[in-house]
């Protein structure tokens, strides 16, 4: 189980992101970083590039460990610069207080 990253539409192969396995990838909205579950359950970022039709892949580096819910669809979102994330814990983690502030 790997990450690729593949053009679409049109020509051309897979691009391999990570390296020791991952699920679950998705896009910074900027296209600079590709966020992606790895198999020991961190969170991964690669840092990658267009260069015209040619996706470059930079550093992959963990953001933080997870402890995640697995129960279909993905276990997490990240915002759109990428530095805040959501993340759906295991229900066998302790209930933990959380406060939301809006406005």
């Amino acid at each position: 189980m790997e990450v690729y990253a593949v053009p679409f539409p049109g020509p051309g192969g897979k691009r391999q992101i990570s390296t020791g396995g991952g699920c679950q990838p998705t896009w910074r909205r900027d296209a600079k970083e590709i966020f992606y579950l790895a198999l020991d359950n961190k969170l991964m970022a690669a840092e990658v590039k267009m260069t015209g039709s040619n996706l470059e892949v930079g550093a992959v580096n963990p953001l933080f460990e997870t402890r995640l819910f697995r129960g279909g669809g993905w276990s997490y979102d990240a915002a759109a610069d990428g530095q805040r994330f959501v993340v759906n814990y295991s229900p066998e983690q302790p209930a933990a207080a959380i406060t939301l502030v809006v406005n």
